[in-house]
C-alpha cells in the first residue's frame, strides 16, 4: 500500500520532473526543501515504477512512468478535488473493498488494481479482477441528509461522460450501460455521526478486466476501445468534481443531464424493493431523484431498487 499526501515531497518533485528535466539544486530551490530531500523523493518515485535518469551536469529526467501509481492518482485528485477537501490518496495492488477503507475518514481516495469482496448493491458480488477500475472518495459532504441521494445520480453522470466515447448510458439508479450491456456502478454509503454525515462514493468500471462467465450476458468491458484506466479515472474524477461543487443549488442541471444520458426513461420497467414490485413506463425522475412511472394512468414514485426492462 502507498499513501501519497497533499505536502508529499514525492509528489511536488514529481510535478517538477513532468514540467522537464530539472537539477536537484534547483528542486530544492523551488520546493524550499533539502537536496537529499529531493533525492529521497527521487527514490521513491523510482521505487514507484518511475524510470528517473540521473544525468551529471543536467540534472533528472522523467523517462517514463507508470499507468498507475499513487502520485499518479494523487495529481489527478489533488487537481480537481482540491476544493473538496481531498487529502490523501491510498493506493493498494490488492484490497477487499475500497469503499471499506474509505469509511475509516472522510477526505481521502482509496483506488486499486484489484478487490478480493467488492460490492455492489444490494450486498451483491462486484467482480473486480485486474484490468478494471476500482476507487472510492471518502467525503464530507455539504448537503442534507435529503440531498445526499443525490450523489449517487451525479457520479453516474460524470461515469457516463467519462465514457462518452462508448456511447455510454445511464440505468436508474445507480449502472452505466454500453451496447445495452453493465460497464459500470456506482455505490455510496453514508458513514459516520448522523448530524454530520459522510459519504463514501465507490466506483467499479470494466476496463480491461475479464468479464466472469457467469454475467457475460449482463455485463461487458471496454477492451476495444484502447483506452487506458488513468485516462478513464482522469475524465471521471474531473466530471465527479465539476459536478458535485454545484450541489445542491446546480441539482437541476445535473438531473437533466442524467435525463439526457438515460436509457431508463421511456421504457416499460419493473423496480423491486423488498417485497414490493413496481410496474410502468418510466417518465422521468423527480427533484429527489426518486424514479417517476406512470402505470394504468397512476403516477408512481420509486425511490431505490432493482430495475429490470420489460420487452414485451
Amino acid at each position: 500500500m502507498k499513501i501519497a499526501s497533499r505536502n508529499d515531497t514525492a509528489l511536488l518533485v514529481l510535478k517538477e520532473l513532468k514540467a522537464g528535466m530539472c537539477s536537484g539544486e534547483e528542486m530544492a530551490s523551488k520546493l524550499g526543501v533539502s537536496r537529499t530531500a529531493v533525492w529521497k523523493a527521487v527514490e521513491k518515485l523510482r521505487k514507484a515504477g518511475y524510470n528517473i535518469r540521473a544525468k551529471k551536469k543536467t540534472g533528472y529526467e522523467l523517462v517514463s512512468s507508470p499507468e498507475f501509481s499513487a502520485y499518479e492518482v494523487a495529481d489527478v485528485c489533488f487537481e480537481k478535488g482540491a476544493k473538496e477537501g481531498i487529502n490523501e490518496v491510498h493506493y493498494y495492488s490488492a484490497i477487499d473493498s475500497t469503499n471499506e477503507k474509505a469509511k475509516e475518514k472522510a477526505g481521502i481516495v482509496v483506488i486499486a488494481d484489484e478487490q478480493t469482496a467488492g460490492r455492489g448493491r444490494l450486498g451483491r458480488v462486484w467482480y473486480s479482477n485486474r484490468g478494471g477500475l476500482y476507487f472510492s472518495i471518502s467525503l464530507h459532504p455539504r448537503l442534507s441528509m435529503e440531498d445526499l441521494p443525490k450523489i449517487t445520480l451525479t457520479a453516474g453522470v460524470a461515469v457516463c461522460q467519462a465514457l462518452s466515447f462508448a456511447n455510454a448510458r445511464l440505468k436508474w439508479p445507480n449502472d452505466v450501460r454500453v451496447d445495452g450491456l453493465k460497464v459500470a456502478g456506482i455505490l455510496c454509503e453514508v458513514f459516520g455521526e448522523a448530524d454530520v454525515p459522510s459519504v463514501v462514493v465507490g466506483v467499479g468500471i470494466n476496463v480491461t478486466n475479464p468479464i466472469p462467465d457467469e454475467i457475460k450476458g449482463i455485463a461487458t468491458n471496454l477492451s476495444k476501445f484502447n483506452v487506458s484506466r488513468k485516462e478513464i479515472f482522469k475524465d471521471t474524477i474531473r466530471n465527479f468534481f465539476s459536478l458535485y461543487k454545484k450541489l445542491p443549488e446546480g441539482w437541476e442541471e445535473i438531473r437533466e443531464k442524467w435525463k439526457e444520458l438515460s436509457d431508463t426513461l421511456g421504457k416499460e420497467v419493473e423496480v423491486k424493493i423488498a417485497d414490493k414490485t413496481y410496474k410502468g413506463i418510466a417518465v422521468d425522475i423527480d427533484d429527489s431523484g426518486a424514479l417517476i412511472l406512470i402505470s394504468d394512468g397512476e403516477v408512481q414514485r420509486v425511490f431505490s431498487g432493482e430495475c429490470f426492462y420489460l420487452v414485451r
